[in-house]
Order: structure tokens, then C-alpha cells, then sequence
């Protein structure tokens, strides 16, 4: 239960060879330089448009649009196919008896597998917080093979012990162990309001206590999650068999391609509600379509899902690849890249398709809820910190890892900045052009493009039956519902649109912007979401 260490500017508990997640012993004018260019990119897309109209080059702007459009038409129909496959996969692994395929494998190894639940806390109430015990208490692997790890921050330590003993007493006898670490607060250089310095703090220090007590964690399995996350009963043993039955499996790390937001959904504003339904059925077709890129002319892979809020890992591969960064605003997505990057692109990912349910941001009031959304999403925007981190590594690690693996990493970071620009050039663009140059209004351009554009976008729009369809197979609607909640349950769908030219881009282009220009004040502190549960509501 240890609380405070001394430490100061010289922190031992992050990467020693880092500072800041950069290269340790790169200038600060070089850092500045990979900063900028996200903000650059993005800026340059977006701008586009109005170049081309001032330039009055109407035949390019007719042809990027038109491009934006088959693409998107693309990415629509790769939804659907996506979706249908991921939700057959899950219908069929929540039926498998995956602890009798363990127990058919007679596995030596199988013995000395242990999973360690680290769970983060900061405000959490004892409402949020139990329904997930209650949940990993209930794995069909036996809560016995899992110890507890939460982790606490300095500043709700009494809140959190409180709500640490009561659980334990409840479940103190499931559970192999229970123990919980206090991260102080205000240590020099680390970033507040993300649990990436809590859990890397936890994390450590309970494998300084393995190692006192020298105990073989070579296969204990470490689950870094939300603490409202809860799993389905299979979703441990799945990605136990996964673990037991795949190559390498230690340099690999497993997450639910089911992630959903089941726990209070229906309790949300639609606003909130879209964004949380879509982002499902996104994680859900990336993991069909997109897990890895095969290298031209050879068997190799270069695995290019990357993590998202929940995963399991190998806790020695943790080790050996430095833990989290408490210095960098993002914990999530930023163990892919970290991950990626010490293994020279080799390290693996395995999706399993058991669920896995998790909170939707709910606060106490309808204004309430979409302030702490956006806060959500503009925390979620500074995740971007880790492409200039990524290509500052990249840039200074020029004889050990192979070039064809770094062109794949920066088409990934490059789609993804890209694609956070679709949706805004394919609504405004037209119009800015005819705002700024009046003679593209007389060609042939004007006319027959946006009728080109509306048969696509009406197409596209079909979509949504198969949308309805699918979160409905993941997310059951409540039985008493009306035909007129049925209907206005369809109608929700057309706010994606909206919602992609709010919620999910406006944050972030402010977070890309504001690193570009070196706001470091912002980069420091960061909103931690409230985990609030509605009285008379779940």
C-alpha cells in the first residue's frame, strides 16, 4: 500500500531515455519542428479549398472533392461489411465454451497465468465502481486468478481507501489479492488529468513487490482499463485461450473489438449517445479490416490496430518497453505507439470479439453532460502528441528499424490527420469556392457536381438501416419502448453528420492548433471526465 516516495525533477518512475516522451537528447527547437507539423497538415487540407479558389483552379478543387467522395463511399461500405462480419464473430464467441478449449489445450503453461486488474480511480463514486468488480468477479476463469491493483491519486485518497475497504470486504475472498498504490500529486514534469501517470505508478511498483517476493510474472496478463468497464463473463478466458494458442504471444497485446458503451447508453443525450454507438461499430470494422498491413511480396505484417482505452498485456513486455510515459497527455493509444517503436514495429495485437461494456459520459445536467464531452474529446485530441513523439523516434532511429515499417506507421499517421478533414472540405467546400470565386458558379462544374454528390450522399444515408441494425444486435433497445422511440431512434443516426463537424472535430482541431503553436499550458493539465451515475437511473 505504498503512498509517497520522495522524487523530484529526475523522476526514476518514467523512461529514462525520454523527456517529455521525446528523445531525451533531442534540441527543444527540433521537438517544436515535429510538433508543428500535424497543425500544418491539417491546416494545409483544410485550407485547401480556399486556395484553390483563389487561385480560381476549379478543375482541382471538382477533382480532390470528387476523390473525398468516392473515398468516403468507400469507408461507408466498409462500415457496413465490417460491422455485419464483427457482429457474427461476436454472436459466435460469446457462445464458445472458451474455458473447456483451455482445458482441451492441457497446457503446462496454462497453470501460471494470472491476470492483474488495474483499475484507476480519481472521483469515482462506490456506485460506479462496484457493478465493475461485481463484473471481473464474475469471469469464468475464476476470480481467483485475478489480483486487484487500484490505483489511487493523492488528492481523493480518503475517498478512495474508504471505497477500497468496503470493496474489499466484499470481495476480498474472490479475488486472489487486493492491494491499491497512492500516486502523489505534483510530481515535477508530470501531466495531470490523464491516468497515465496513476497506473504507471501503480503498475511499477507492483512489480518492484513481485519481484521482493520473487515471484515468476512472466505470464501474468495486465488488464488497464476505465474503472466503470465492465467485461462479459468470457471476455478473460477468450483472450486467455488467445494468449495460449497464438505466436509470440507475450509481444502482443488483446482487446474486445466489441467495445460498447452498454452500461448508460439509453441515460445519455443523443449527441453523446451517436458519437458513443458509432465509435463502437468504428473500433468494431477496424478490427475486421484494418488489425495489420501486409508487406508486399513477403508473409510479413506490420500490425496497425492500435490501442484504445482498454487492453491486456504481458506485464514483463510492459517492463521491458518502459511502462507509460507520465509525461505525455495520453496513456491509451500511446502504448501502441510506445510499444511499436522499442520493438522496431514487431510488436503484435489480438482483438477478441467477447464485449466488453463501458460508461458513455453522463453528468448531471443535459448542459453538464456535453461540457465534460467536449472536455473528453479535446483530452482525446491531445492524443495526437503521439505522431510528433513517433516521428522524432523515427527520425533519430535511422539504422535499426526498417524503412518499409516506417512507411507504414506514417501512412497511419498521415490517414488519420487526413480523414479528421473529410467531412468539413466535402460540406463547405463547394460553397467556399463559390464564395471566393464567383466565375466557378457559371461552369459546368457547379451544376453537375453537387447532383453527383447528392445520389452519392442519398446512397451513403442507406447506410444507416444497417447502422440501427447492428448497435441494436450489440445495444438491445429497453422493451418498453414506444414506436415513436423507435422511430426517433432512426432519425438519431442523421446527427453523425453533425456530430463529425462538432464533437469529433472541433476538440481536436483545437488540441492539433494549439500544439502547433506551443500552448504548453494547456499540455499540462487536462480535465479528468466524471464518472457520474444518475440516482434512479441503472
Amino acid at each position: 500500500m505504498k503512498e509517497n516516495d520522495n522524487i523530484g525533477r529526475d523522476n526514476p518512475f518514467k523512461p529514462q531515455d525520454r523527456d517529455e516522451g521525446f528523445p531525451s537528447k533531442m534540441p527543444r527547437y527540433q521537438r517544436r519542428f515535429f510538433e508543428m507539423l500535424p497543425g500544418i497538415l491539417v491546416w494545409t487540407l483544410l485550407l485547401l479549398p480556399v486556395v484553390f479558389a483563389l487561385l480560381k483552379w476549379n478543375a482541382a478543387l471538382v477533382i480532390y472533392i470528387s476523390f473525398l467522395v468516392a473515398y468516403w463511399f468507400y469507408r461507408t461500405i466498409k462500415l457496413v461489411i465490417g460491422g455485419y462480419i464483427g457482429i457474427k464473430r461476436m454472436d459466435q464467441s460469446v457462445k464458445e465454451d472458451w474455458v473447456g478449449k483451455i482445458e482441451e489445450l492441457k497446457s503446462e503453461k496454462e497453470k501460471n497465468v494470472r491476470f492483474v486488474y488495474l483499475c484507476p480511480v480519481y472521483s469515482e463514486s462506490l456506485e460506479i465502481l462496484e457493478p465493475s468488480f461485481e463484473a471481473w468477479a464474475n469471469s469464468d476463469i475464476g476470480a481467483d486468478r485475478i489480483d486487484v491493483v487500484m490505483a489511487m491519486e493523492e488528492k481523493k485518497k480518503d475517498l478512495q481507501v474508504e471505497n477500497f475497504n468496503r470493496l474489499k470486504e466484499k470481495y476480498g475472498k474472490k479475488f486472489g489479492s487486493m492491494q491499491y498504490y497512492i500516486h502523489p500529486a505534483g510530481v515535477p514534469g508530470e501531466v495531470a488529468g490523464v491516468k497515465g501517470a496513476n497506473i504507471n505508478w501503480a503498475a511499477r511498483h507492483f512489480v518492484d513487490e513481485l519481484k521482493k517476493d520473487n515471484i515468476d510474472y512472466s505470464n501474468y496478463l495486465l488488464i488497464t482499463c476505465d474503472s466503470d468497464l465492465r467485461p462479459h463473463p468470457k471476455y478473460l478466458s477468450a483472450v486467455m485461450y488467445k494468449y495460449l494458442t497464438i505466436e509470440d504471444p507475450e509481444h502482443t497485446f488483446y482487446a474486445s473489438a466489441v467495445h460498447s458503451f452498454n452500461n448508460n447508453i439509453w441515460n445519455v443525450p443523443p449527441m453523446i449517445r451517436t458519437q458513443s454507438h458509432m465509435l463502437t461499430l468504428v473500433v468494431l470494422h477496424m478490427w475486421v479490416f484494418d488489425r495489420y498491413l501486409r508487406v508486399p511480396f513477403s508473409d510479413e505484417r506490420v500490425y496497425t490496430r492500435d490501442t484504445f482505452s482498454s487492453y491486456i498485456v504481458n506485464l514483463k513486455s510492459l517492463e521491458s518497453i518502459e511502462f507509460w510515459d507520465p509525461e505525455i497527455p495520453n496513456d491509451d493509444t500511446a502504448f501502441y505507439w510506445n510499444s511499436i517503436l522499442r520493438s522496431k514495429g514487431t510488436f503484435k495485437n489480438q482483438e477478441v470479439y467477447v464485449p466488453t461494456y463501458n460508461d458513455a459520459v453522463e453528468n448531471e445536467t443535459f448542459l453538464k453532460s456535453h461540457v465534460s464531452f467536449w472536455k473528453q474529446q479535446y483530452r482525446w485530441g491531445w492524443g495526437i502528441i503521439n505522431y510528433p513523439i513517433s516521428l522524432a523516434v523515427l527520425a533519430t532511429d535511422r539504422k535499426n528499424f526498417p524503412v518499409h515499417r516506417k512507411l507504414y506507421m506514417l501512412k497511419m499517421m498521415f490517414e488519420y490527420l487526413w480523414f479528421l478533414t473529410v467531412v468539413f472540405v466535402l460540406t463547405f467546400g463547394l460553397n467556399i469556392m463559390g464564395w471566393l470565386n464567383p466565375d466557378y458558379q457559371y461552369s459546368v462544374f457547379s451544376y453537375n457536381l453537387p447532383r453527383i454528390l447528392s445520389y452519392v450522399f442519398t446512397l451513403v444515408m442507406l447506410s444507416n438501416i444497417a447502422i440501427v441494425i447492428y448497435r441494436r444486435k450489440i445495444t438491445p433497445v429497453p422493451k418498453d419502448w414506444k414506436w415513436w422511440r423507435h422511430l426517433l431512434d432512426f432519425l438519431e443516426t442523421y446527427l453523425i453528420t453533425v456530430n463529425m463537424l462538432t464533437f469529433s472535430f472541433l476538440p481536436y482541431i483545437q488540441a492539433i492548433t494549439e500544439m502547433m503553436l506551443g500552448v504548453r499550458a494547456f499540455k499540462r493539465n487536462f480535465y479528468v471526465t466524471e464518472k457520474v451515475r444518475i440516482k434512479g437511473k441503472n
